[in-house]
């Protein structure tokens, strides 16, 4: 009706033909061209970028209606009328037995109401997923839908509404990864992108924008904010999954060069200035804290200013460690360093770096280096 002039005509017929519900649409107005006829239906696609909505409703619509072994068609006249044909069958030789619910024997109470929104889940529970956190910041409840039902799968989704609830979120949760449209209320992409890549705690973090504006121009805007890469609208699901996942795989392999250096270096897992700053004040804590017994991951996360799950997130995200798993490898490359360069009792290496039990750090020692902290000394003597 919203593309219907005033004083325009809209008309609805339906009828059943041979086992066939036919349904018939026509409205009166700008109609369709041969090229935005052939587009019509493809997810995100509008015919003039002004237009309200998503460009999601017609590409629905065909899913559900071949869904119901349907067909739709549209034709047109430019500047003249549109006219949608849907056309569904009706009799049951049409479906598969299994296409049918037997309403007394599979409508149970067996589902069961969410009591909060995946954004409320704890922590906790992404962690025992092993899948990496996505954010995605879209202010419309469709798209928003829609890319979290294609990523749900392979990762524990975030959701926020417009850019300022994604900044809180970000800050708050410290994602893996961020999927943002630019265009929203409250604070844009664009917004979104400068606070986030600016903030110590989340720097790191890869960050896709989604728009509809196509052109040099605008991807170059996206990138120079700092801005990980750049999409438009339409695109397509593959690419955009493909594109989530090459920026997973980067952070991998950062992460895998720390657990190959003996010595912290910050140069070499950060990807920014702020990152390297980061693992600066890091290191500073560590040498100065790392062999007390009692420093834990409390103390930590208090000595660089973070909450206990800001350090977790940030300190996973460049390492691949939990802070806990940090703190003891930092420990055991520490041991490393003594048993090659000093001359020091094998029984004390553990506990001048910080264990206070010598069977627990051996065992770790050897976890780690598939040794004992004797056999790696020996190995070293000539070195």
């Amino acid at each position: 009706m919203k593309y219907t002039p005033k004083d325009g005509d809209i008309t609805f017929n339906s009828v059943i033909e041979n086992n066939t519900l036919l349904l018939r649409v026509k409205n009166t107005g700008v109609g369709f061209t041969k090229s935005e006829l052939e587009n019509i239906f493809m997810r995100f696609y509008q015919t003039d970028a002004q237009n309200e909505g998503t460009g999601i409703g017609l590409a629905l619509v065909k899913e559900l209606v071949e869904l119901h072994k349907g067909t739709i068609n549209v034709d047109s006249e430019s500047k003249e009328w549109v006219c949608f044909s849907v056309s569904l069958p009706i009799d049951e030789n049409s479906f598969k037995d299994e296409e049918f619910i037997n309403a007394a024997a599979n409508i149970t109470s067996s589902y069961k109401v969410p009591l909060m929104e995946e954004s409320e889940v704890i922590d906790d529970e992404f962690e025992a997923s092993h899948k990496p956190i996505l954010l995605i910041v879209e202010d419309n409840n469709d798209v928003r839908s829609l890319l979290k039902q294609n990523f749900e799968s392979d990762y524990n989704i975030l959701t926020a509404e417009n850019g300022q609830i994604g900044i809180d979120l970000a800050i708050e949760r410290v994602p893996d990864i961020i999927i943002s449209d630019i265009m929203m209320p409250v604070k844009d992409g664009v917004f979104l992108t400068k606070t986030l890549k600016n903030n110590e705690l989340t720097s790191h973090i890869p960050i896709i924008l989604l728009t509809a504006k196509a052109g040099d121009k605008n991807e170059l805007e996206g990138i120079e904010i700092g801005a990980d890469d750049y999409l438009t609208k339409p695109f397509s699901s593959k690419i955009l999954k493909a594109k989530v996942s090459n920026l997973i795989a980067i952070r991998h392999k950062l992460q895998s060069r720390y657990s190959q250096e003996i010595v912290l270096t910050p140069k070499d897992i950060a990807v920014t200035n702020l990152e390297e700053q980061f693992l600066n004040k890091v290191q500073q804590v560590l040498e100065t804290k790392l062999i007390e017994s009692s420093f834990n991951v409390e103390n930590f996360s208090k000595a660089v200013g973070m909450s206990r799950m800001q350090l977790h997130r940030k300190i996973k995200a460049l390492t691949g460690l939990s802070a806990s798993e940090f703190v003891r490898s930092q420990r055991l490359k520490l041991a490393a360093q003594l048993l090659k360069t000093s001359d020091i009792n094998i029984s004390q290496v553990g506990y001048s770096v910080g264990f206070n039990d010598h069977s627990y750090f051996a065992k770790c020692f050897k976890d780690t280096y598939k040794c004992t902290p004797t056999e790696y000394a020996k190995k070293h003597e000539s070195s």
